[in-house]
C-alpha cells in the first residue's frame, strides 16, 4: 500500500497508520497459521517489529520532497517499508540507539502519545535485537538522498535465501544452531549427508558468503558468516543482558 493509492477513507496520516498496521496484521496473522513451521519470532514480538519499522518509516519521511512514495509491501516471508528521505542519524547509531533525531518530531510525539512507539532513540536496538534473538535473517536497511529503504524477515535465515536447496539449507541451519565453529564431520553426524556432499555445499554456501571457513586443513571448521549488521547486533544484546544482570 503507498500513500498515493485510491481509497473510500480520507486519507490522513492516522487513518495511513491504522489502515496499513491492522492489514499486516491479518496478513502476519494469517502467516502464522499456514506456515508455522518456519516462523520463529513469537507473533507478539513480531507485531511489535513491525508497529515499529511503520512508525519510523511514517516518522522520518521527508513529505516535502514527497518522491518517492511512502509504500509498505508484504512478501512470502519479508516486510518492505520504503520512505522518502535520508535517515538522520547514521546507519550504526540506528542500530543500537540512544541518539533520536526524528524528521518530524510532531508526528513522533503523536506515536508516543498513542504509546503505539518505543521511547525516543531505541527503536531501531528493538528491531535489531528481537530479530538477531529469533535466528532469522538480519534486517537490511538503505539510505541515501532520495530515500530510506527497510527490509525485515519472519522466517529462519536459512529460509530467506530461497534459491538454496533443501540440503544446503539444513546445513546453514546446523552451523547457525551450533553458535561456535563446527566441523564438516559434525555436520555429517547432524544431518547425514556423505562426506562429498556435505564439502560440496559448503563449497557453495562460501561462495555465496553466507559461511566462513575457520582454521585449515584437517582442522578447518565453518562458521556462519557475520556481517558488520550482525556484531553491531550481538554486541548490543551482550550489552542489554549485563544491564538486566546488574
Amino acid at each position: 500500500m503507498s500513500d498515493d493509492e485510491p481509497s473510500d477513507y480520507e486519507m490522513n496520516l492516522f487513518n495511513f497508520y491504522s489502515i496499513v498496521y491492522e492489514k499486516m496484521k491479518i496478513m502476519l496473522k494469517e502467516s502464522f497459521e499456514l506456515d508455522e513451521g518456519q516462523l520463529r519470532i513469537p507473533l507478539s514480538d513480531f507485531d511489535e517489529v513491525l508497529r515499529e519499522c511503520l512508525i519510523n518509516c511514517l516518522a522520518h519521511a521527508d513529505y516535502v520532497q514527497a518522491y518517492p512514495s511512502i509504500k509498505i509491501e508484504v512478501f512470502d516471508g519479508w516486510f518492505h517499508f520504503l520512505n522518502p528521505g535520508k535517515m538522520l542519524v547514521s546507519l550504526q547509531q540506528f542500530r543500537t540507539g540512544g541518539d533520536s533525531r526524528p524528521r518530524n518530531e510532531v508526528i513522533m510525539k503523536m506515536f508516543r502519545w498513542l504509546g503505539a512507539s518505543e521511547r525516543q532513540g531505541y527503536g531501531g536496538p528493538l528491531i535489531y535485537t528481537i530479530t538477531a534473538s529469533s535466528g532469522v535473517h538480519t534486517p537490511e536497511v538503505y539510505t541515501d538522498i532520495e530515500k530510506t529503504d527497510l527490509r525485515i524477515w519472519n522466517i529462519d535465515f536459512a529460509d530467506s535465501y530461497p534459491e538454496l536447496e533443501d540440503e544446503a539449507k539444513d546445513i546453514l541451519r546446523v552451523i547457525l544452531k551450533s553458535h561456535i565453529a563446527i566441523s564438516v564431520s559434525k555436520i555429517r553426524e547432524e544431518i547425514g549427508l556423505s562426506d562429498y556432499k556435505v564439502r560440496k555445499w559448503l563449497e557453495i554456501l562460501d561462495e555465496k558468503k553466507l559461511v566462513q571457513r575457520v582454521g585449515s586443513g584437517p582442522a578447518t571448521k565453518y562458521a556462519v558468516r557475520e556481517t558488520s549488521d550482525e556484531k553491531i547486533t550481538q554486541l548490543q544484546i551482550a550489552l542489554d543482558n549485563l544491564k538486566t544482570k546488574e
